[in-house]
């Protein structure tokens, strides 16, 4: 039997493409303890990067997590694209990854990890897509709720 792949992630018919997208992003914030504040099936909002930089978060701690949530919406729905929020949090990452690694080689790396990390933690990304589903929207408390912070 071969590894599973992302694409593999069972998806029901009633779970969209948009909602395991916006779940992955949830999943992986709370993962690397940055907090969501609200996600819908359009967007995932997350705390702002300030936070984690003024409590001294080390910057490749902070890249690492910021490229996994950046990817891990694209990584859990292959066929959806990355929005421009994703495509700017990941440069942010690349960044403040750019300090030891060149950008084209840390963002194979970081796509790596968040496919590792969708695989890891797919059954949580696809119960708070279902519910997304059904509710179309979520404050952060409630994805907390669903899913655990730092599960």
């Amino acid at each position: 039997m071969g590894e599973l792949k992302t694409c593999d992630i069972v998806k029901s018919g009633t779970i969209s493409d948009a909602a395991l997208h916006e779940a992955g992003h949830c999943v992986a914030a709370l993962r690397y303890g940055i907090g969501v504040l609200r996600v819908s099936l359009d967007e995932c909002e997350i705390e702002p990067a300030g936070d984690f930089i003024e409590q001294g978060r080390h910057h490749g701690s902070l890249a690492v997590a910021y490229a996994v949530i950046a990817l891990a919406g694209q990584a859990a729905a292959p066929k959806t694209v990355m929005s421009t929020s994703d495509q700017l949090l990941l440069a942010h990452a690349c960044f403040l990854g750019s300090f030891a690694d060149c950008p084209d080689a840390i963002r194979r790396a970081f796509l790596i990890l968040a496919e590792r990390f969708v695989l890891d933690h797919r059954e949580r990304i696809e119960n708070l897509a279902k519910v997304l589903e059904e509710r179309r929207s979520l404050s952060g408390v409630e994805v907390v709720e669903i899913i655990g912070r730092g599960q």
